[in-house]
């Protein structure tokens, strides 16, 4: 199952931040395993979120040399060279929560036009493989101007659309990108109650199921953690806070919104729980 996050509002909609939480909010809540990763390099990437990034820069040394690279790079060019087994995929990544969540890091060994262009070479026979051995991949999409990202967004099985309140953003969307809607869940990040463009508001005007809209608010403390890289703390220690909690909106509403992603997914069909992840060791 190949679940792409992806807006057409760049950074504004904070596509990374969504997927690291809700990746760790659905291995809380459900028994499949997932597999995360980008299709572009980046700075405040998924692996700062879950690891920090002096954890990162130390993965990046490990078993790494300029051509071949350490995570994705590394595993793109033997994809693409048709090197690529269960055996040498496990050594490209990075156990985040014990056999339920991974990450393949980055180890930005070559600039991002080069990355670019072997990523989308690779892409099809990657997505083919990746989903021989994972119960869903969770793909930190790029919005424009990436050669593979319309290839994700066909391919992939559930789209989820990472919306802003803004109007010009949700016209844009509506005009430019309406094809996907079938095919998609929406969230509104940094969510405002307050905006007229609320939840029940955009599925009326915009003839969506409301039953595929959810949002999620700000909230300082886990921009904080993502920030940090401790995203996996911060969920776990307040994933059954009660109401006098601060965070408590926060991970009622990241806990809505994993419900309707992994639920609409199930619906697709498709989705079944695996059993070769309890054989994976992966490497620091």
């Amino acid at each position: 199952m190949k679940i792409a996050f992806w807006s057409n509002a760049n950074e504004k909609s904070g596509v990374t931040a969504n997927l690291a939480a809700i990746s760790v909010a659905s291995v809380i809540r459900f028994p499949y395993n997932i597999l995360a990763f980008e299709n572009h390099l980046c700075n405040n990437n998924l692996g700062c979120a879950y690891l920090g990034t002096s954890k990162v820069e130390m993965l990046r040394e490990v078993g790494t040399n300029y051509y071949e690279g350490g995570g994705i790079e590394g595993l793109l060019r033997g994809v693409y060279r048709g090197e690529y087994n269960f055996d040498r995929m496990r050594l490209y990544m990075k156990e985040i929560i014990n056999k339920h969540l991974y990450y393949i890091p980055q180890s930005k060994v070559i600039p991002r036009e080069l990355f670019d262009y072997e990523f989308n070479n690779s892409i099809q026979p990657l997505l083919s493989f990746l989903e021989e051995y994972t119960d869903i991949s969770f793909i930190d999409t790029a919005s424009r101007y990436n050669l593979s990202s319309k290839t994700i967004l066909e391919e992939a099985d559930l789209i989820v659309v990472n919306l802003s309140q803004s109007p010009v953003i949700i016209e844009d969307f509506l005009l430019n990108y309406s094809s996907l809607i079938p095919k998609a869940v929406f969230l509104i990040g940094k969510y405002n109650n307050h905006s007229i463009f609320n939840s029940k508001k955009l599925s009326q005007i915009y003839e969506i199921p409301i039953e595929r809209i959810t949002a999620i608010p700000y909230n300082e403390m886990f921009c904080n953690a993502f920030l940090n890289g401790s995203i996996v703390e911060f969920i776990y220690s307040n994933y059954t806070s009660d109401r006098n909690n601060p965070n408590y909106s926060y991970i009622q509403a990241l806990k809505k919104a994993t419900y309707m992603i992994i639920k609409n997914a199930e619906l697709l069909g498709g989705l079944k729980r695996r059993e070769l992840y309890p054989c994976i060791q992966c490497h620091s």
